[in-house]
């Protein structure tokens, strides 16, 4: 039995953790059940994605065009010649929203006969393959065409995208700190010793994949805070009473359009009952962790 439990634990200890979010690891050493949890918050979903590809498709500024979009509960379908890329790009956008949570229909594949669901009188997020895209955009009003491939948006039978833009100084702020960021990971390990190695070569690139989406992560959480941190302010937790007049009277001219649409929709309540119950979650942190920055935020604004 000693023999026995020796090997297994030399097994066990070559079982990798568990990554960040609900996944974890249950076995059974009768009588016993181990549970190995993910070492990171239990609210964070496991991301396998590299969270830097969308930035490689768009520039900042159309990135947060689409994200201002789904904050706003538009129709937004994504086109691509590559099936993949579609999946990957819609997983990454409801990531980035975080920890606010898409409330409607989510297909990121739509099949040639089922095109007709995008017809729906309803907010959604799709994908479709750009041979599409021609027939969807002359024959549906007011969608969010998102063109992967070419990093462009537009809107169906329109020539211009009448939809309110995220606040200037957080829009400023967040494309700031996306530009800071190193995203190719040659240049970025460049000055590293060369490795000969193929599995410490890719142990590398997990390593440097991981911290980059966490990276991306933050900065994303962070436009979430520019964007709504002064919500707060306006909230009676003891009646879960949000005080949406009074708050918008301290917005910009230039951003009522925004917050009058955003407050108005599906996301955002589900983001306020948050906030009503004191959750502790990451946007909590983020806007805890950079209160004594605020001043920086305030002069980028200017």
């Amino acid at each position: 039995m000693e023999e026995r439990l020796k090997e297994f634990a030399i097994k066990l200890s070559l079982v990798p953790i568990p990554p960040p979010g609900k996944l974890h690891l249950m076995f059974t050493l009768r009588p016993l059940t181990i549970i190995l949890p993910s070492r990171e918050d239990k609210n964070l979903p496991a991301v396998d994605l590299d969270l830097h590809l969308p930035f490689l498709c768009f520039r900042p500024q159309q990135l947060l065009l689409v994200l201002s979009c789904l904050l706003q509960e538009q129709q937004v379908v994504l086109f691509s010649a590559d099936w993949a890329r579609l999946t990957l790009i819609a997983e990454s956008l409801l990531i980035f929203l975080q920890p606010l949570t898409w409330q409607h229909p989510y297909v990121p594949v739509l099949a040639r006969g089922m095109l007709d669901f995008l017809m729906a009188p309803t907010a959604f997020l799709m994908g479709c393959h750009l041979s599409h895209f021609a027939e969807v955009a002359t024959e549906t009003d007011d969608l969010i065409l998102v063109n992967i491939d070419d990093g462009s948006v537009s809107m169906s039978l329109s020539d211009a995208i009448d939809i309110p833009e995220i606040p200037v100084a957080a829009a400023d702020y967040f494309i700031q700190r996306i530009q800071s960021l190193q995203i190719h990971f040659d240049l970025d390990q460049y000055h590293s010793a060369s490795c000969m190695d193929i599995n410490e070569q890719r142990a590398q690139r997990r390593t440097w994949q991981h911290k980059l989406n966490h990276k991306i992560q933050n900065i994303a959480v962070e436009l979430l805070v520019n964007i709504f941190r002064d919500v707060i302010s306006h909230l009676n937790y003891e009646h879960r009473v949000f005080h949406s007049e009074e708050f918008l009277k301290t917005r910009e001219p230039e951003e009522q359009l925004f917050y009058r649409t955003v407050l108005d929709t599906h996301i955002f309540h589900s983001f306020l009952r948050d906030r009503l119950d004191k959750k502790i979650d990451n946007f909590a942190r983020m806007e805890l962790s950079t209160r004594s920055e605020r001043q920086k935020y305030v002069t980028v604004s200017i």
